[in-house]
């Protein structure tokens, strides 16, 4: 994130040490570009679950057995700071072949491809329209 910060106010100060002036709107816009970028950065990094432990490696399944854990899966989430990448644990049921991944349910974006906050601004838009 420090980077792509240092990387903006480096261009910025170019570009206003050659021009001897700055168009506002383009800084607000190339900030708002840069910080929504590290900040969905920040989240794919955050959200890089780790396996279970050994003791964890199996819940219970809705039809009375037990899911056992079957590796990491990637999911792409589409965040209200662009789209992010979730790596959580998934969980099989050998009896009923039901998946499931607990941090989905956790994150509310089982089912989905997009954020809580990106609902919000459906919701919104779709209101408006």
């Amino acid at each position: 994130m420090a980077r792509e910060v240092n990387q903006l106010l480096d261009r910025i100060f170019a570009q206003r040490h050659q021009n001897r002036g700055s168009d506002l709107e383009a800084v607000e816009t190339a900030w708002r570009t840069t910080l929504h970028r590290a900040g969905a950065a920040a989240l794919s990094a955050l959200f890089q679950y780790q396996p279970p432990a050994s003791d964890q490696r199996q819940l219970p399944c809705p039809c009375g057995h037990l899911a056992q854990y079957q590796g990491l899966r990637s999911k792409p989430v589409l965040t209200v700071l662009g789209l992010v990448r979730v790596s959580r644990p998934y969980y099989l049921c050998a009896r009923c072949h039901q998946g499931q991944f607990p941090a989905d349910v956790e994150l509310d974006i089982a089912d989905t491809e997009v954020s809580p906050g990106v609902r919000r601004m459906l919701a919104v838009v779709g209101a408006a329209c």
